[in-house]
């Protein structure tokens, strides 16, 4: 735990020290000081800040959640980093269980016009996709999240004991929650307490989550009863822990916050078994999307107010069917903000606009940061976005390519350019888009799977399958490996290659995961190029049987039924395959995967295999 301790001091001296700013406020004796004003953009629930790693350009991810600043062993190696081990026993834990981290030092770490020299990072856990920077950041300082403009701003005070800090408020409804103290000196996390149900939870407020969740235990000494024929088992979860959790969605009575009080709400409770956490429940970013809020450390008091919008049911509804959106109810007049000025500001409140499903307005916001910013290259890659969400995809294209012409290497746009070319046909541009994105795509990064989905839409799985290896080796102790396995398993099947080692990954993968469709579907696709139809046919009926739509386990259990005899039982499977997904057998005929009736299915015909198909996509 010492270890721990220095770690969660280091960030607060340095960032107090480089990036004070004179008092914003002087209100009786209220004094109000910026520590940071950060530039935040939403890629979708994740609030990311630009940062330099030694000179080189990046993005990091807000989490609230993390004690410390971490990130996944892929970006410490795109970083070219150097790892270095921690004291004995010392681990992470998280949604899904706990790891061994290592440590890596950041000599130059540029952040808002400061560069802190030997800035350290955790490395480790499950692969989010970014680096965080974590509660000692986020948490030692006065703390405001308004997240629904894009807002985050870091504040010292002094003289407040008796003000309400939350400064925009005139007319509005203030909840007022208790924080809770931390498990141990120098712990910055933000504990709040919230009643579920009448029952007080030790909640902590999570940026790095983008959903709220409650753990299993305490949903029941809430009186949650999971048993219940309301109750809506939902996906597989997984955190920084290399396990994924199973969670359900079940409707409480009440979830109070600071005396907002949201009636009738649906929630996400989670196995935690085994975690070992520290609190109850995690408030996502649903929650802060809804809500302003402003943490007082000196005060220990957490201020919010109702920004509008769905609360819980923002990431539940789809799966509830929309039974019980929570919004706030009499909470006073709506906030009264000033537009934005810089470019940051525009592209924070865009971001955020997106986020909650405005493309419109997020459309309007982006261009005029782009008109106070034209060469920036991230502007018009969310503009793009935004476009193609508001379903003008020539001009989301349009945007791609300008991007692209002041950030030639940024692999993320070659790879949305490929997609965009493929979808509309032509295959030379979109084959050498996915080539460029191969050679400037970081080995080892989960972003080398688009690039693999890439050429296997092209009929090249062989080429994607080169790729792949790098991936696994540096995701081993990863939530995602099955995935990883099961993908390569997946291209080998289709560019008939290796099937014995094909086999073997696949059953690891199964192992890991579970019988998954996608999972018994590559394996019956391995089956059948080794000719073995009866096993093909067994794991494809397994796979139906949990997924009666999957039109690619329709498809080979159709192929593998004519292959054994079974031309009528084939023929209706192969049938029921087309109805499902008409261009099924050009997407097949590339990799010589033939059914009776496609015989103007062409290799040069084949085109996208859809994401709930491929093996990779599971």
């Amino acid at each position: 735990m010492n270890a721990r301790h220095r770690f969660c001091s280091l960030l607060a001296t340095v960032f107090l020290a480089a990036l004070s700013q004179p008092a914003l406020a002087n209100a009786s004796k209220c004094k109000v000081e910026l520590v940071a004003k950060l530039p935040v953009v939403m890629e979708g629930p994740r609030a990311s800040v630009p940062v330099t790693f030694n000179g080189k350009e990046s993005r990091v991810w807000l989490d609230s959640g993390a004690f410390f600043n971490i990130m996944p062993r892929a970006k410490a190696a795109e970083l070219g980093l150097t790892m270095e081990a921690l004291p004995v026993g010392f681990r992470v834990n998280g949604i899904g269980g706990g790891f061994t981290p290592m440590l890596t030092r950041v000599r130059d770490f540029g952040i808002l016009g400061a560069t802190l020299h030997n800035m350290q990072f955790i490395v480790g856990g499950s692969d989010s996709g970014n680096g965080f920077l974590g509660a000692n950041l986020l948490g030692v300082w006065d703390t405001e999240f308004d997240l629904g403009k894009g807002v985050v701003n870091l504040f010292k005070e002094s003289g407040c004991s008796q003000t309400n800090m939350a400064y925009w408020s005139a007319g509005m409804a203030v909840g007022d929650a208790k924080l809770l103290n931390g498990n141990y000196p120098g712990d910055y996390h933000i504990y709040v307490e919230v009643f579920v149900n009448g029952h007080p939870l030790r909640a902590l407020l999570d940026t790095g989550a983008p959903t709220s969740i409650i753990g299993r235990h305490a949903a029941e000494n809430a009186g949650i009863d999971l048993d219940s024929p309301k109750v809506i088992a939902s996906h597989s979860m997984a955190g920084f822990g290399t396990h994924q959790r199973e969670s359900w969605i079940a409707r409480t009575e009440s979830i109070t916050i600071g005396g907002e009080n949201i009636a009738h709400s649906p929630i996400r409770v989670i196995d935690d078994a085994g975690d070992n956490w520290d609190h109850d429940m995690l408030l996502g970013m649903d929650f802060l999307m809804a809500h302003h809020v402003i943490v007082s450390r000196p005060q220990q008091r957490l201020y919010l107010t109702y920004n509008g919008g769905p609360i819980f049911s923002a990431t539940t509804d789809q799966e509830t069917g929309h039974q019980s959106i929570t919004r706030g109810e009499n909470l006073g007049e709506t906030e009264k903000t000033t537009d934005p000025k810089t470019a940051d500001e525009f592209a924070g409140r865009a971001s955020a606009r997106l986020t909650s499903g405005d493309a419109s307005g997020a459309v309007t916001d982006f261009t005029s940061a782009i008109k106070l910013a034209p060469e920036r290259s991230d502007l018009l890659s969310h503009r793009a976005t935004a476009y193609a969400r508001s379903g003008r995809f020539d001009l989301a294209a349009k945007d791609v390519d300008a991007a692209l012409a002041i950030a030639p290497h940024d692999h993320r746009l070659r790879i949305r350019r490929a997609q965009i070319e493929l979808n509309k046909g032509d295959r030379a541009k979109a084959l050498a888009d996915t080539d460029a994105a191969a050679v400037d795509t970081p080995k080892g990064s989960l972003d080398v799977m688009a690039v693999v989905t890439l050429y296997e839409r092209l009929g090249m799985a062989d080429r994607g399958l080169a790729l792949i290896d790098p991936v696994i080796d540096l995701h081993r102790n990863d939530v995602s490996y099955p995935t990883l396995l099961n993908a390569r398993s997946w291209n080998r099947g289709l560019a008939n290659a290796d099937l014995d080692q094909a086999l073997k990954d696949i059953n690891l993968a199964l192992r890991k995961a579970g019988s998954r469709p996608m999972m018994l579907d590559t394996r019956a696709l391995i089956y059948y190029r080794r000719q073995d139809y009866a096993s093909a046919i067994a794991d494809e009926t397994a796979a139906l049987a949990k997924s009666p739509q999957l039109a690619a386990a329709l498809f080979t259990r159709g192929l593998a039924r004519v292959a054994s005899g079974d031309e009528a039982g084939g023929a209706a499977d192969i049938a029921s395959a087309r109805k499902i997904r008409p261009m099924i057998d050009r997407d097949y005929a590339a990799y010589g995967l033939h059914a009776a009736g496609a015989e103007n299915a062409t290799a040069s015909e084949a085109q996208a295999f859809e994401p709930d198909d491929s093996g990779d996509q599971d």
